[in-house]
């Protein structure tokens, strides 16, 4: 792989930590069986020490206790909190020593408590134990690890694994999302695609790399993902054994973005490429003119599905059981469109990558009790 490909996809994850903005939430009237959330905890300060002011949220998660892990890209490091929002640690810092972090995009907790620290920079997992203690670098993979991983099962994990094919007249990319076990060898393949990529591109390289699917998995060993597009909502879902036995489809009406939208969405790719140091690189930004119908997938601790729309001005969700069937919807009354999600059994962690406060707080939800058909 060369040191421009390297660069032009290294580019690309960083991009996705601040390209959110554009495809914001719903047009459509919201259904009856609408419940609402509220946000019963929140973490981040506009003013205050590095434990409580966020440089960047680039990334979060939980850990099997409830802790809260966030990880601060300007920080180069996974700041962790208690349920009840107190401080613990940092893990990792800048540098490139052992357990240090040079360029840190995602964080993953496996249900076994190891964290998972995606550095492409290193192009490896960083990995560390409950304590915070380095556990080694995980470096299986020649393009880097893959990206988006979710905690499956008891210790297992599934990504989205990038492949590319240099040899043709055109670059190939396989994208293909797969579980692998504890020690990060390949279990098996849930879906797999290849197209051609033109890496001279800007926009075409961050769709078809970035923003390609939204995964989840579960404690049981589910493994659900979406393909993310502004033209069909759709969602499949695999046993722990790997066989397919959800696939589902909505028929909803597309939402254009509003003309602002998109020119703030351009505005704010330039920015951010500016930021991490692509001064002087063509920022050729083509916003698509609808929004995305999904943006983030999660189960909760009642065996409900949690879809995060991105066809509207708040937070949004359509909620279904392991059949398919539609229980409920729910929004949580945020305002902007720039929300990021982490679904999973304790609940919702969000963040807005562009707040208008100018400071980022990370916001802790709560679910419905089970068997809710209305209200919280």
């Amino acid at each position: 792989m060369t040191r421009a490909m390297k660069y032009c996809i290294t580019a690309a994850l960083l991009l996705q930590m601040g390209c959110g903005g554009g495809d914001g939430v719903s047009g459509a009237p919201a259904p009856v069986d609408t419940l609402m959330l509220t946000v019963h905890a929140s973490l981040g300060a506009a003013t205050g020490d590095s434990t409580a002011v966020f440089g960047s949220i680039a990334d979060a998660c939980r850990d099997p206790r409830g802790n809260v892990l966030v990880l601060d890209q300007v920080a180069r490091g996974v700041k962790v909190y208690s349920p009840e929002g107190e401080f613990i640690r940092q893990i990792g810092r800048e540098g490139g020593g052992p357990g240090e972090l040079q360029m840190p995009l995602y964080v993953t907790c496996r249900n076994d408590g190891l964290v998972m620290v995606h550095d492409p920079m290193s192009n490896a997992f960083v990995t560390y134990d409950s304590s915070g203690t380095f556990m080694g670098n995980v470096s299986l993979w020649d393009n880097g690890p893959p990206i988006q991983a979710v905690a499956v099962g008891d210790s297992g994990y599934a990504g989205i694994l990038l492949e590319f094919d240099m040899t043709g007249d055109r670059p190939l990319m396989t994208r293909s999302i797969i579980l692998y076990d504890s020690s990060g060898e390949f279990v098996r393949v849930y879906h797999s695609d290849q197209l051609p990529v033109d890496f001279s591109d800007f926009t075409g390289v961050l769709r078809s790399m970035i923003f390609s699917f939204a995964i989840a998995g579960d404690g049981d060993g589910r493994v659900f993902y979406s393909p993310v597009s502004s033209e069909a909502y759709e969602i499949h879902g695999f046993e722990p054994g790997g066989l397919a036995f959800l696939s589902l489809e909505r028929d909803l009406p597309r939402v254009r973005k509003t003309r602002e939208e998109m020119q703030d969405e351009e505005a704010y790719i330039e920015s951010w490429a500016s930021r991490i140091g692509m001064q002087g690189v063509p920022i050729d930004w083509e916003p698509d003119p609808y929004r995305n119908f999904v943006r983030a997938l999660g189960v909760d601790d009642s065996e409900r599905i949690w879809v995060a729309r991105g066809t509207g001005g708040e937070p949004f969700f359509d909620v279904f059981d392991m059949g398919g069937e539609h229980l409920f919807s729910a929004r949580l009354p945020l305002s902007g469109n720039s929300w990021m999600f982490h679904t999973e059994r304790r609940g919702i962690l969000c963040w807005d990558e562009d707040p208008p406060e100018g400071y980022q707080q990370l916001h802790l939800v709560g679910y419905p009790r089970s068997g809710t058909s209305g209200g919280q």
